[in-house]
């Protein structure tokens, strides 16, 4: 899905969110009063260390001094061009679960320690080194399912993508709270996307699809994704989503490219719902395939509308286009005739597919309508455009396109109140058990 210089983006990952309150008196101190340990380590812990770390899947570390002083020059031109770290919705730093972006104060602390030679500081100043959860992030699933055997990925320059089929078919209707994804390979995987697979669509004989294919084009649904500093998805308490019977789990895995063969066998954990669920979450799609982009042009508009038929709670937002993929934005009209902008993608960016989770759900009332609209460029400034010359229209492969806009919400007047235990409606157990 993913053509970029790897090695360049990955190198600068910085993850987390936040300002350390100490540090506005710091940025107004002279340069040279910036250190390192006592100033800059802080930052990159709680920024970069989730992929540039030993294990991780950035291709040096920035833990320590002597890991971080040789890229002080690189580490400032991207986050000051804040092609770095990779998030690509605006808004305010914090609206976003995961929001990797660095606040102004400190850029301007790494500004001032690069260019006032980079010091390394007393070393007493140092945080405590973070320990990193290697497994599970919610302790172990009730089920995980993984590819049958590791997926060698040969040595190649280019991205690779993989569509892996997992066995495991959901025997009856099944309520879950969660996905968690765990690579195999953090080297390797670039990032994955997690789907429900329809019984339409068979499984090779291998086990999975290599190259272009778009599982949400043959009829999958994207259940949730992961990427580096990327939370796994859990739902509100009362809150879960329905597995019919017969669905299967799916991967489409993105690896990075890489001047040696390696070995993958990414599994996908899943936490079964428990309890009372109230409500169901729900989608609302912005899709379009009668896509037609003309050679060179730089900047195509192409839109979609919905209306939401109840009063939702939206949860969270998701965007898929391809190579001439330029902007996305998903604009709400109010009935009181209000207008907001929901979610701006103002840089789309084909190598980065993030889920964009709010911190504060929005509440948006029935009769409200979304304009989804995807802006394409298929001139010769898109770096990316493998093509300039090509008219371009709706397809699976990476060099044809997409529109998809994805809004995840729940009805707020929905009451379910449904009892489920181990995933399964209580009732079904129950009348299961009497039939043993």
């Amino acid at each position: 899905m993913k053509k970029i210089g790897l090695l360049v983006a990955l190198s600068f990952s910085i993850f987390a969110i936040g300002s350390p309150h100490w540090l506005s008196a710091r940025v107004n101190a002279d340069k040279s009063s910036l250190t390192f340990a006592r100033d800059i380590a802080p930052i990159l812990q709680k920024r970069c260390e989730e992929c540039h770390r030993s294990g991780g899947v950035a291709p040096m570390s920035l833990v320590t001094y002597e890991d971080a002083r040789p890229w002080a020059r690189s580490i400032l031109e991207k986050v000051v061009t804040r092609e770095m770290p990779p998030f690509h919705a605006s808004g305010t730093v914090g609206r976003y679960r995961n929001d990797p972006r660095l606040t102004d104060r400190e850029i301007a602390a790494i500004t001032k320690w690069v260019n006032g030679g980079a010091p390394k500081g007393n070393t007493k100043d140092l945080p405590q080194p973070r320990v990193w959860n290697t497994g599970w992030s919610h302790g172990e699933p009730d089920l995980v399912v993984k590819p049958a055997k590791p997926y060698v990925i040969k040595a190649s320059q280019k991205d690779q993508y993989v569509f892996f089929f997992f066995d495991y078919t959901f025997p009856e209707d099944t309520w879950i709270a969660g996905v968690d994804t765990r690579p195999g390979n953090l080297k390797a995987v670039h990032h994955a996307n997690t789907h429900l697979v329809p019984p339409m669509i068979k499984t090779p004989a291998e086990g999975y699809i290599a190259g272009d294919f778009d599982p949400t084009a043959r009829g999958t649904i994207m259940l949730s994704g992961w990427a580096p500093g990327v939370d796994s998805v859990i739902l509100p308490e009362g809150t879960g989503v329905r597995i019919p019977k017969g669905l299967r789990l799916g991967i489409q895995i993105h690896y990075a490219p890489s001047d040696v063969e390696r070995t993958d066998q990414t599994s996908v954990g899943i936490y079964f719902a428990d309890g009372l669920i109230k409500k169901n979450i729900r989608i609302l799609f912005g899709d379009r395939k009668d896509v037609e982009i003309p050679a060179g042009e730089a900047n195509y508009r192409l839109a979609a509308k919905q209306t939401f038929d109840t009063d939702a709670v939206v949860r969270f937002f998701h965007v898929h286009m391809h190579l001439r993929g330029r902007s996305y934005l998903m604009r709400f009209t109010y009935p009181d005739g209000r207008v907001e902008n929901a979610l701006e993608v103002p840089r789309y960016d084909f190598n980065w597919q993030r889920v964009y989770m709010l911190n504060e759900p929005m509440r948006v009332p029935k009769g409200t309508t979304v304009e989804f609209i995807g802006t394409y460029d298929n001139s010769s400034a898109n770096k990316f455009n493998p093509d300039p010359a090509k008219i371009v229209r709706w397809g699976e492969k990476t060099t044809d396109e997409m529109m998809q806009g994805r809004i995840f919400y729940e009805s707020e007047n929905e009451n379910l109140n449904l009892t489920v235990k181990h995933g399964r409606a209580v009732a079904a157990v129950e009348s299961a058990e009497k039939t043993k």
